[in-house]
């Protein structure tokens, strides 16, 4: 099994626990290396509390922040493995 498919399969295990997260990869020169790199951001999605003036009343607005970044799929991948080990430790309590 390649790295893409266990990424594919932690992001909707983790998904079936509602906790979202979104992946965003940026390619960027190196000057270091002297080559192309690619940089990953991981994205969690958190609800806010926002009031809204009109309806005077407060409202849940889902937003995503940056949770994590890293320069390889396997990093990807341990990090997305410890926030399911973390919410599997947590269900158990």
């Amino acid at each position: 099994m390649n790295i893409n498919q266990n990424i594919n399969k932690l992001l909707y295990a983790l998904k079936q626990k509602e906790q979202l997260y979104k992946i965003n990869s940026f390619q960027f020169y190196s000057e270091k290396k002297e080559k192309y790199s690619i940089k990953y951001q991981v994205l969690k999605r958190i609800f806010e509390e926002i009031y809204n003036i009109k309806e005077d009343k407060i409202e849940l607005v889902e937003r995503y922040k940056q949770d994590y970044e890293c320069y390889s799929k396997i990093d990807l991948m341990k990090y997305l493995a410890g926030e399911y080990k973390k919410i599997g430790s947590e269900a158990s309590e």
